[in-house]
């Protein structure tokens, strides 16, 4: 389908206000099949993330229109896919899954992203992908704070426990004595 100038920029301001309010990463899929791209589509549904082809002049106009730079001039250079992240809470998730696919198929180059309108390199979402997702990191916080919370008890009843222990040697010990 023939994409009219108008088209084009309405496009790229609708993709534009996306990646305002969304997490994005850039790839590029020269010499991938079209069954792996399908696969790679599959693997970030899970992750609440999209996968789509775009125009490079749309891509360039729609961080431009978001009022975002990246520090890589090649992000719209050569064949584009666009992947959103949908929910802020699934971004390491999403890149987890892009990598693991991008190490299974080498021809998949991850060209960087936008992470809270802050570009991020591929080797940040390298980092990215090895912390886990907000859930786990909830999950683990709050163990931290419930064994601190238990240490903290121990400590302030030990005093209570010792003087108990005291107590009832001292009852059996006047026992003893009657």
């Amino acid at each position: 389908m023939k994409l009219t100038k108008n088209d084009k920029i309405e496009l790229a301001k609708k993709l534009g206000d996306e990646f305002k309010a969304k997490d994005v990463f850039f790839a590029s899929f020269q010499g991938l099949k079209f069954k792996d791209i399908n696969n790679l589509k599959n693997n970030l549904r899970p992750a609440k993330s999209k996968f789509k082809v775009m125009r490079n002049t749309v891509v360039s106009h729609a961080i431009s229109n978001a009022a975002l730079k990246s520090d890589d001039d090649k992000v719209a250079k050569g064949p584009t896919a666009v992947i959103t992240v949908d929910s802020a809470d699934d971004i390491a998730k999403a890149a987890r899954a892009l990598l693991a696919f991008a190490r299974e198929k080498p021809a998949l180059k991850i060209k960087g992203g936008f992470a809270f309108s802050k570009w991020l390199t591929p080797q940040d979402l390298e980092k990215l992908s090895k912390i886990g997702s907000r859930a786990e990191l909830l999950a683990q916080l709050a163990g931290v704070l419930y064994s601190n919370l238990a240490q903290i008890r121990w400590v302030l009843e030990a005093p209570a426990m010792n003087l108990v222990y005291a107590l009832e040697a001292v009852k059996e010990k006047a026992a003893r004595k009657a």
